[in-house]
């Protein structure tokens, strides 16, 4: 069996030979052009050789000859016989979109057949991924673009991939595609912003891309793409109140809370996260009062003197952790109530002619013979001083000079001295 198959093959190259010499001898040379739809079932014909040969011409056998590797072997099956050409198995036009081999007859007529493999729409767009992440950041121009990865169609011209659509979750039209064909024939992709995207009103988009290709009906196929939006520090904190008011009293022991200024911003990680501090440029530059950076509590830092400073205003800032930082403003006026913490103090001024404490011994009843000046540094309620004189006889007189109240010491009262009160 060898030896005749070895036989068949040299027969073979001889004739071929032939053949060829033949053709540079104005031989008969005949080709043969066929097509078969990809994906056809095994067994379908596609063609006879014996449509390739000259008119006139027949032939009762013929002798196949291809390259090794081309497929012929494996893919065809042709009956020498009768010349007739028929699929071995299903053809994919993706894997090998064509064939080729020589047919020679007995006679040294030699026939080249070329058989093509159609596409047919056998494939839909496929996307490298079937879920992707985006990452934009907020207030990014409108126009920019995006590249995404494509979709690949494995089939050929109109059945390859031919556009792309957003179905769902595209508020406000934020986005949109455009596409552009590329020299080895891809739709590459491109996300547009076409919308003004906020961090705050919206901070992520599920977006449906859908590939189509051209086949009628098209085939397509969907990837979902999660955008989301990236935080820029756009937003200053905001206090919940721009002036805050409260009262202390003077008595009141270092170290002591007092108000919890409170401020938020909408941006968020070291964007939004808030600090505090006082303004000492612009107030409290004795550091009368402390700031918690984090809370906001204000605490008394030394003590209060009503009698120096009965008002004291504070400038809070709120400032972010961003690069560069947002800050905003806020008043604190914190109002020191009075202590009694201050003893009165009395001054005596006798009417004598030198000032010195001497009365006549003639001094009659309620007659002056000193003027008392009292004072009190503390406020309100605790400046009521009240005047008494304890024996020896003597006496506190009023005495008014325009609208004001002065104590005067009077001569000896009639009777025996006591406590009289003003």
């Amino acid at each position: 069996m060898e030896q005749m198959k070895g036989s068949a093959m040299l027969l073979l190259e001889l004739l071929i030979l032939g053949g060829l010499r033949a053709e540079k001898g104005s031989a008969v040379l005949g080709t043969l052009d066929l097509q078969i739809d990809e994906e056809q079932p095994a067994g379908t014909i596609i063609g006879d050789i014996s449509a390739g040969l000259p008119p006139g011409t027949s032939a009762y056998m013929y002798f196949i000859s291809a390259q090794e590797g081309s497929g012929v072997a494996t893919d065809l099956w042709i009956d020498e016989n009768r010349g007739i050409i028929k699929t071995a198995r299903v053809l994919d036009r993706e894997t090998r979109d064509r064939y080729s081999f020589i047919a020679v007859t007995p006679e040294g007529i030699t026939v080249e057949v070329n058989i093509q493999v159609n596409d047919i729409n056998d494939h839909a767009p496929a996307f490298p991924k079937q879920h992707s992440t985006f990452q934009i950041p907020e207030h990014t121009p409108v126009g920019s673009r995006f590249p995404l990865d494509p979709a690949f169609d494995a089939d050929s011209g109109l059945l390859n991939t031919q556009g792309y659509v957003i179905k769902g979750d595209n508020v406000g039209q934020a986005f949109r595609l455009e596409t552009r064909r590329g020299p080895n024939g891809v739709l590459y992709l491109d996300l547009v912003v076409s919308n003004v995207l906020d961090r705050e009103n919206r901070s992520s988009y599920s977006l449906v891309l859908e590939a189509y290709d051209g086949g009628s009906p098209p085939r397509s196929s969907q990837m979902t793409l999660d955008v989301s939006v990236q935080d820029i520090n756009d937003n200053a904190p905001t206090f919940n109140q721009s002036r805050y008011h409260t009262l202390i009293s003077e008595n009141l022991k270092p170290g002591s809370s007092i108000l919890q200024v409170f401020a938020s911003d909408a941006d968020e990680g070291d964007n939004g996260d808030v600090i505090y501090e006082i303004n000492r440029r612009q107030s409290d530059p004795d550091q009368y009062f402390t700031i918690d950076s984090r809370t906001g509590v204000i605490k008394l830092n030394k003590g209060l003197d009503y009698e120096v400073r009965k008002v004291h205003e504070l400038v809070v800032q709120a400032r972010d952790r961003a690069v560069h930082p947002e800050v905003t403003t806020a008043f604190v006026t914190i109002h020191v109530r009075d202590y009694n913490d201050n003893q009165p103090t009395m001054t005596i001024i006798f009417l004598s002619e030198d000032g010195s404490p001497q009365i006549s011994e003639g001094a009659q009843p309620g007659q002056y013979v000193a003027r008392i000046s009292v004072s009190d540094p503390d406020y309100g309620e605790y400046s009521n001083v009240n005047v008494t004189l304890e024996g020896g006889g003597w006496q506190v007189c009023p005495h008014y000079e325009g609208q004001h109240h002065l104590p005067y010491l009077c001569g000896p009262a009639s009777g025996s001295g006591g406590k009289r009160l003003l």
